[in-house]
């Protein structure tokens, strides 16, 4: 359970959000600090969004009553070329402005997109009379050292079979709370065989189901034990998931697939107490982001049963591609 759960603080830490020098990205005041940063952590919301609503099937098929199954789900959201960057224009700042008079627009980097300071335009802060001027923020530099940027996030499902060929299942970890990070999760998802109910289609040699499941994911990542305990990032997901599920089990082999839509909100929030280098002004909590959005969804994947073990994998379709593996032990 606790390497499940570091998944989330391993990734942010790769990432490393100390990169985000609030001291200087405050120097705009906090409604600039807000626009510049809802941009440049966009990639995060949105593949972890996407993300965590893989792996709620392997089959359109219910467990048999109180049958059920157990697995860890591991799933990578692509993050695609548009994620790597994002338009600043003038216009919506105040007390962020590029450096340059010639410019009113520029493509600066997201936290997923360059660290070269080619790509980095130079931007001037004013705030209260005070400007400095400074570089884009870096991005990670994760495509470069692995090829690709990608979004992770891991989960614990639990499956029971219920009456009338209906799975409920559960996503549940308690709150882990470690020096460097807290994280919890609570997801519910409904599975049910509409194939009985259809005459002419309850014949056909394939199972048919819907799904609607939510999930809720809270973590909250420490930015500097030691010298200010207070600072941390906060992010918190919910996830909605309607789909249409089908499956066609060949020997040990099942070919499962569907398609809906899937939406997700996600917070972001920077905790604490943040001073400015340049104009001395003192922040409270001054960054809170709110990201939303849906998008069809259609995923295909193959999972493989060997006794009770199942092992599984698929891949969908939608804003941020996502490639799922899952493991587990299936009984009845």
């Amino acid at each position: 359970m606790k390497k499940i759960t570091t998944i989330v603080f391993l990734f942010c830490s790769m990432l490393s959000f100390g990169q985000i020098d609030l001291g200087t990205i405050l120097e705009g005041g906090t409604n600039d600090a807000n626009a510049y940063l809802k941009g440049y952590l966009s990639p995060i919301a949105t593949g972890f969004g996407t993300g965590i609503n893989g792996g709620w099937y392997h089959t359109a098929k219910a467990h048999k009553f109180l049958g059920f199954d157990i697995k860890v789900i591991a799933n990578a959201a692509f993050v695609p070329t548009a994620g790597e960057s994002f338009t600043f224009n003038n216009a919506d700042f105040t007390g962020i402005k590029i450096d340059d008079t010639s410019k009113s627009s520029a493509q600066v980097p997201t936290i997923l997109g360059s660290q070269k300071l080619g790509d980095r335009p130079l931007l001037e802060f004013t705030n209260g009379g005070n400007s400095i001027s400074i570089s884009a923020l870096p991005g990670s530099g994760l495509k470069e050292e692995i090829g690709q940027n990608i979004v992770p996030s891991a989960m614990v499902q639990f499956s029971l079979g219920l009456f009338k060929n209906t799975d409920l299942k559960i996503r549940f970890v308690p709150k882990q709370k470690q020096p460097e990070f807290e994280f919890s999760t609570f997801g519910i998802g409904i599975m049910h065989d509409i194939k009985q109910w259809i005459p002419f289609v309850k014949k056909l040699p394939f199972d048919v189901s819907v799904l609607a499941a939510w999930n809720d994911v809270k973590s909250k990542i420490y930015l500097d034990n030691k010298n200010e305990p207070t600072q941390a990032l906060e992010l918190n997901t919910k996830t909605t998931l309607f789909q249409l599920v089908a499956s066609k089990k060949i020997l040990f082999l099942t070919i499962f697939g569907g398609i809906g839509t899937s939406s997700a909100k996600t917070d972001i929030n920077m905790l604490g107490v943040y001073k400015t280098k340049n104009s001395n002004q003192t922040y409270t909590d001054p960054i809170a982001l709110k990201y939303s959005g849906s998008d069809f969804r259609a995923n295909l994947g193959l999972n493989m049963k060997l006794l009770f073990l199942n092992i599984s994998a698929d891949y969908a379709m939608q804003e941020y591609n996502t490639l799922t593996a899952t493991v587990g032990f299936t009984f009845r």
